[in-house]
């Protein structure tokens, strides 16, 4: 399990103390991180925790989407590295049961930005996510590598092969039909978390494939990369950023550090922007949880790593129940009505090893059939 993995996080912290490998430039400093941008972009990304005025500003380029004056469907991909075939097998089922909507808006952390870019783009792309979710092992996602860690590196694992795995299908192609969605006024966005400033990251990843720029393509992969770099057992992603010229790098990890689903933040103000807009629709969130809520019983033995695993998994259980506490409060703050589905109690099959292909291809199973069935939805936590 990746919770096991991150349990030996103190011990490389203590023996690449003395030989830590340095950045190509250096991080923003605290005065001035708040100006930073990506080179060559402008309005791709804020700060997850805080809206952008710009969102106001530029309300009118939504105006494009002809079905905002009727309807609003928000879906929110969840982390959960690989119970994300829950959710990839989900939006199958989803889509053979042929009510499945155009999303307007789709947010991804951790497995979910893995999922989102096809989930956006609609069900013609499901085989891509039946593919990545029911043929893939922990050897096409990452290559071990603890001596690199034991000298100085920044994980114990290279998530290269993942890397290359993804670079087969976001293609040049598929960046464009991203941004011709843009244009009709849908948003797609990922979250990462910037680990110098301890704060969530959303990335507008409409706006980058929009931007026109042929380093865009490397940008969206190295944000799905980011997003889905569990600390510790996955390198981070490198971000070079400019302050008044200046160069910089920031560290971007795992989008579930700091929530592990959203879909924006407690301060927007909905009434606001649908004045703006002129719109008054009818509006749901569809929250996708790649995990179960519910608590489940199993004794715990007596040993450090047992009770250090079994307490990492609680935490991670309980700021995902936190999260989705969090949306339904929006909700009904905002007017929309609500739609959660997760990994049932019920499937209790043992994951053997890491991204195990049959764990995977059993749980995509079930996602699949609650998807057809249309019977998984529930909109609360009771």
């Amino acid at each position: 399990m990746i919770l096991r993995l991150l349990m030996i996080l103190p011990l490389l912290l203590f023996l690449s103390a003395c030989s830590v490998k340095s950045r190509t430039f250096s991080a923003p400093n605290k005065e001035h991180y708040l100006n930073a941008s990506v080179i060559g972009y402008q309005n791709i990304r804020n700060w997850g925790d805080r809206t952008s005025d710009d969102i106001y500003h530029n309300a009118k380029s939504l105006r494009s989407n002809n079905s905002l004056n009727k309807r609003v469907d928000i879906l929110a991909l969840s982390s959960g590295g690989e119970d994300g075939a829950y959710g990839a097998g989900f939006l199958e089922g989803w889509s053979k049961r042929g009510d499945r909507p155009e999303f307007f808006m789709v947010t991804g952390v951790s497995t979910g930005a893995l999922i989102a870019p096809f989930a956006f783009l609609g069900s013609k792309y499901d085989y891509v996510l039946k593919d990545l979710f029911t043929q893939t092992s922990k050897e096409n996602i990452v290559t071990a590598t603890p001596l690199s860690a034991l000298f100085g590196g920044s994980s114990i694992g290279d998530n290269t092969p993942l890397r290359r795995r993804l670079e087969k299908v976001v293609t040049n192609d598929l960046i464009a039909e991203i941004a011709r969605e843009g244009k009709r006024g849908r948003i797609l966005q990922l979250g990462t978390t910037n680990l110098d400033a301890q704060r969530p990251v959303v990335w507008n990843i409409t706006n980058i494939a929009r931007s026109g720029r042929p380093d865009a393509r490397k940008l969206i992969l190295d944000i799905m990369l980011a997003s889905s770099s569990i600390p510790g057992t996955f390198p981070p992603v490198l971000i070079d950023v400019t302050i008044d010229g200046k160069r910089y790098q920031e560290v971007h990890v795992d989008g579930a550090v700091t929530r592990q689903i959203f879909v924006y933040p407690h301060d927007m103000n909905i009434p606001k922007l649908e004045k703006k807009l002129g719109v008054h629709p009818e509006k749901k969130f569809w929250l996708i949880r790649n995990t179960k809520i519910d608590p489940e019983y199993s004794p715990v033995s007596l040993n450090i790593s047992d009770i250090g695993d079994r307490s990492i998994s609680t935490l991670i259980k309980y700021q995902g129940v936190c999260n989705l506490y969090n949306i339904i409060s929006l909700a009904k703050r905002d007017g929309f009505d609500v739609h959660i589905t997760n990994i049932p109690p019920s499937f209790n099959m043992p994951s053997k090893d890491t991204f195990d292909r049959e764990y995977m291809r059993a749980l995509y199973k079930v996602g699949y059939e609650r998807g057809r069935l249309g019977q998984a939805w529930h909109n609360s936590l009771k």
